[in-house]
């Protein structure tokens, strides 16, 4: 078959492809994230490019007028390669993973009662063969391993192989890396142990292990030092899975055609190994002292990291292929570690409330506590916990995408670029814009979404039903979609377009917030609890970092009680992950979770539909829930 030379531009990066190869997939193969949030079935319109130079096969189709088209627009989903093209992509189409590579994320700070890791190294020491002992190198370790209560029943063969070289490097004095392998469903048993590898003495007693979160959009992995439980800056990326859908369900769908789950399994595999390379600068040796990771995610992410048939998840009634996972071995999936490294999967509760849950309950505590509890991770598919020490439900929303940018007409991703804060002066109808990076503005970013329409709401621009206030401000305008309010007019932006709020965003917004809203009330009302008994609310994930606590309890989106009751803990799934790699009794405490959790399907819970229906004004249609 015919291969040309398909270039990107604004990066200036050529890539190989094959003639009738679709160019969002050329794109991906580079490593070059073009927006696509229905996976490349071309009927969400978001993959625009620019032909610059040569040919594509395409047509307008139903997204593109006839004017586009002759100007060199295409839909990268749409668009096949014909021969030599130059291809620019545009700012609003473009998956910005900048905000990865500047610099690591906050660090949460988290600790265990004591270090036990799953993985520990210990120490032995023999004496070396003689012409009157040459018993087998196995065989003279065996009485110092039963001294440590270590069988050599149990040994990997790639470790046996490293036994002779290992104990005459040490001059027969060896560390020996040993695995406490946990029954799957009943990890409260006495662990069985496993010898993983031998090393000899003077490479030093330094162990490391990886915590990895792997979500939906990005993927981020922490270094630790198991012998302080020291944990290193984390580095994170996009999860390069974004090329074929931004949600769980169009993943599911995409790894349903011929090697779909194959490839997203490779794309998640590629990002984390990404992630392991940028340790190796300072950290050169580290994947020779790994021997352990542990993943947090949510159940199709651990589906599709371990390339597991994930069909089901979203077909009635919602059966994963499994909840909890038996230890594997990283290298098995193409991750670039030691042969003999571990890999422990976080168990999930049912199809939608996940390994990623799971680890956000254990780091914040919150299941060791008296205190009703909220818990929450506002996303695509926000999962909600409720309960304290006695008892936890929990449940999955369909949010949609409006939290992440997505079915915003200028939505995009929280990235320079993205309006974030937003101030409205009633008095004089003018407002003043707050853009990450200080940059000029490119869209809008979910929190932003969630300020701008709080603030017009007070301002008495937006109404409960969440439509423009006829005659209310001068920015108001019929645009291509119906009623707008122009936030940046194109010649103040980066992008070649108004960036503006329409009517439909606003109906997305509100959407988004009721099945939030109501997945609480419903949670709380089914143990006989009211909104306002609730005594702690915490927020994890990336969405809430710069989330107005305010302004969402405007909206409806946060239950109205004191601000003081509110608390961000970040990426609580990694926190989680991190905590388990350094205790095998916090992974045992994570399989206790789960198994306290009740879980709820919403959509089958009496009540909730009407509930939602309530829920989809500014800030509900019962006053009383938001009033004193």
């Amino acid at each position: 078959m015919d291969t040309f030379k398909i270039t990107f531009l604004p990066e200036n990066i050529t890539l190989e492809a094959e003639a009738g190869e679709r160019i969002i997939d050329v794109a991906s193969k580079g490593k070059i994230h073009i927006n696509a949030s229905c996976g490349g079935e071309g009927v969400c319109g978001r993959c625009v490019v620019e032909l610059k130079e040569g040919q594509l096969q395409a047509s307008p189709g139903l997204y593109l007028s006839d004017e586009d088209f002759q100007k060199g627009i295409r839909l990268a989903c749409r668009s096949k390669v014909e021969g030599p093209a130059t291809i620019f992509i545009p700012v609003d189409s473009r998956a910005d993973a900048s905000f990865f590579k500047k610099a690591a994320q906050a660090e949460e700070s988290y600790e265990v009662e004591k270090l036990d890791p799953m993985v520990t190294r210990l120490e032995i020491s023999v004496a070396p063969p003689s012409p009157t002992d040459n018993q087998s190198d196995l065989e003279r370790i065996s009485v110092a391993l039963k001294a440590k209560d270590v069988s050599d029943n149990d040994i990997e063969l790639s470790a046996l192989k490293r036994l002779p070289k290992a104990a005459r490097d040490g001059d027969f004095k060896l560390w020996i890396s040993v695995f406490d392998e946990l029954p799957l469903h009943d990890p409260t048993r006495i662990p069985h142990k496993r010898i993983l590898s031998f090393d000899p003495f003077s490479d030093g007693p330094l162990h490391y292990a990886l915590a990895v979160d792997v979500g939906t959009t990005s993927v981020w992995a922490r270094l630790i030092n198991l012998q302080t439980g020291e944990a290193l800056p984390s580095v994170g990326d996009l999860n390069a899975q974004i090329a074929h859908g931004e949600d769980v369900i169009s993943r599911i769908v995409f790894a349903g055609r011929q090697d779909g789950l194959k490839r997203l399994q490779n794309r998640v595999v590629d990002t984390i190994n990404g992630l392991l390379e940028r340790y190796e600068h300072n950290y050169p040796n580290y994947r020779d002292r790994t021997y352990l990771m542990t993943v947090a995610g949510n159940t199709t992410m651990s589906h599709l990291l371990l390339g597991v048939e994930p069909k089901y998840i979203r077909l009635t009634p919602y059966v994963p292929a499994a909840s909890s996972w038996p230890s594997l071995k990283a290298a098995s999936l193409g991750l670039q570690l030691k042969p003999q490294t571990v890999l422990k999967v976080f168990p999930s509760v049912s199809s939608y409330v996940g390994g990623d849950i799971v680890s956000g309950v254990l780091a914040s505590g919150f299941y060791q506590s008296s205190e009703l509890t909220l818990f929450i991770d506002v996303g695509t598919n926000g999962e909600i916990v409720i309960g304290n020490k006695d008892w936890m439900t929990c449940a999955a929303c369909s949010a949609g995408p409006a939290f992440e940018g997505g079915g915003v007409r200028c939505g995009m991703r929280a990235a320079p670029g993205a309006i974030e804060n937003f101030l409205y002066e009633p008095e004089t109808k003018k407002h003043y814009l707050g853009v990450i990076g200080g940059v000029s503005p490119a869209g809008l970013c979910g929190s932003g979404l969630i300020n701008v329409a709080a603030e017009l709401f007070r301002g008495g621009v937006i109404n409960k039903q969440g439509r423009f206030v006829e005659g209310s401000s001068p920015l108001i305008r019929q645009g291509e979609d119906g009623w707008e309010y122009l936030l940046s007019p194109h010649a103040q932006n980066s992008v070649d377009h108004d960036v503006v709020l329409t009517e439909i965003d606003m109906e997305n917004l509100i959407r988004a917030k009721g099945a939030m809203f109501s997945g609480y009330q419903t949670l709380v009302e089914s143990v006989g609890l009211e909104m306002k008994n609730l005594e702690r609310v915490i927020i994890a994930g990336g969405f809430g970092r710069s989330l107005n606590i305010e302004n969402a309890i405007t909206l409806g989106l946060l239950p109205f009680l004191p601000v003081e009751r509110f608390t961000y803990i970040g990426n609580s799934s990694l926190t989680g992950a991190s905590m388990a790699a350094l205790s095998g009794s916090v992974w045992r405490k994570a399989f206790e979770i789960k198994q306290s959790m009740t879980n709820f399907e919403l959509s089958e819970t009496p009540g909730y539909m009407d509930k939602y229906i309530a829920s989809l004004f500014i800030p509900h249609t019962d006053a009383s829930l938001f009033s004193a």
